[in-house]
């Protein structure tokens, strides 16, 4: 981004400032809330905004994008122009175009890969979206890594073990039972629309890539989150997350509205260990902000002066936050046991024509992502008793 750039940043961004205080100014005059296209106009709005920003603090800090992103912004950004602008696709981009579509390449998951290992493509890889998606979502920080590319089954099954057992000299011995769930996936379709103004594509196409993965990332990483974590399932269609079908519900010996204590807490994880499902790095307890903060703030007993939860830990497990899991609600588990898997193709279509008279161009998403809890009694849920 160069001096005249960072000018027409500047100004672009004082327009955007202008424009969303006339809309704030109408609403209060009007006493009323944001129209369905006020709030895609603000959407689209907020996001150049904030990609414009982000260049000018890269280009202000010194920043050299390699030349690998330089040549991916402009390849995406001449494809996009193309096709929104009915023009035919440049020869060296056609490979990955379908019409307004375009086929975010995808390497096939043999195996549970890490993001990192994707060779760079133009314009984008599935790495580029699925790399900081990972960084997002809560399994990524207690080791599990996310299967995509996939086609038919998941790869990896997790194998429960299995027990020896005593018998006569001579008697029959029965088959072992090695307990593997059904691992067969029902992959759903995950849709989303990103609003982008022709002006952004028009002025600043170095930055239209930018746009479209940022808003992909956060747009999914907010679904999976919910999807994962929600003690209820989202919606009909989709599978069950880990705390929804959850096995292990210690009952929670406290007065109504009491807060949870160190016994009900390490109930909690002993419940889990009761099943006799085996224990790794992943298992940790999962709670809302302000849960975590009860939990920070009420102590183990009346002597010692320590809290339940000290250094993000309760009794040396790791706690993390999302708030998809609702307050007075603490849950365990060992997140080996959840399966997150991408299958297929990761699509967009470019379409210049819903958003025609709000001078906006939509990039629908659409792929296939399905979750799968191999051992429902690998994770657990204790609950506050309501006050009455």
């Amino acid at each position: 981004m160069n001096k005249k750039e960072i000018k027409q940043a500047r100004v672009r961004i004082a327009e955007i400032n202008t424009r969303m205080g006339e809309m704030a100014d109408l609403l209060e005059s009007e006493k009323r809330g944001l129209t369905v296209d006020e709030k895609t106009e603000k959407d689209a709005l907020v996001q150049e905004k904030e990609i414009l920003q982000l260049r000018m603090e890269r280009a202000l800090g010194g920043y050299q994008p390699t030349e690998q992103e330089v040549t991916n912004e402009r390849a995406f950004a001449e494809a996009v122009s193309a096709a929104y602008n009915k023009r035919s696709v440049p020869e060296e981009y056609r490979s990955f175009m379908d019409g307004n579509a375009i086929d975010v390449p995808v390497t096939r998951a043999a195996s549970i890969q890490d993001s990192s290992t994707v060779t760079p493509l133009i314009p984008m890889t599935i790495g580029e979206i699925i790399q900081p998606l990972e960084k997002g979502l809560i399994l990524s920080l207690v080791g599990c890594k996310m299967q995509y590319g996939l086609i038919g089954d998941w790869a990896l099954p997790v194998v429960a073990g299995i027990e020896a057992t005593i018998m006569d000299e001579n008697a029959e011995v029965a088959d072992s039972k090695i307990d593997i769930t059904k691992l067969s996936p029902s992959p759903k379709r995950v849709t989303l629309a990103i609003p982008v103004s022709n002006r952004a594509i028009d002025q600043s196409n170095n930055a239209l890539l930018e746009i479209v993965r940022t808003q992909l990332t956060l747009g999914l990483t907010r679904l999976l989150n919910k999807w994962m974590f929600q003690p209820t399932k989202i919606v009909a269609k989709a599978s069950d997350g880990c705390f929804v079908s959850a096995a292990t519900t210690p009952a929670v010996a406290t007065a109504a509205g009491a807060d949870l204590s160190w016994k009900d807490v390490v109930k909690l994880k002993g419940s889990v260990m009761k099943t006799g499902v085996v224990f790794d790095g992943t298992a940790a307890y999962v709670c809302s902000a302000m849960t975590y903060a009860d939990l920070e703030a009420t102590p183990r007993d009346a002597g010692s002066g320590r809290m339940i939860l000290e250094d993000g830990k309760i009794n040396g497990f790791p706690v993390f936050m999302t708030e998809y899991i609702g307050d007075d609600v603490l849950g365990f588990g060992i997140f080996n046991y959840e399966l997150v898997g991408q299958f297929g193709k990761m699509r967009i279509i470019v379409d210049p024509y819903t958003g025609a008279k709000k001078n906006l161009v939509y990039f629908v998403l659409n792929t296939d992502f399905d979750m799968l809890t191999t051992r429902t009694e690998a994770f657990g849920i204790a609950k506050k008793t309501p006050k009455a």
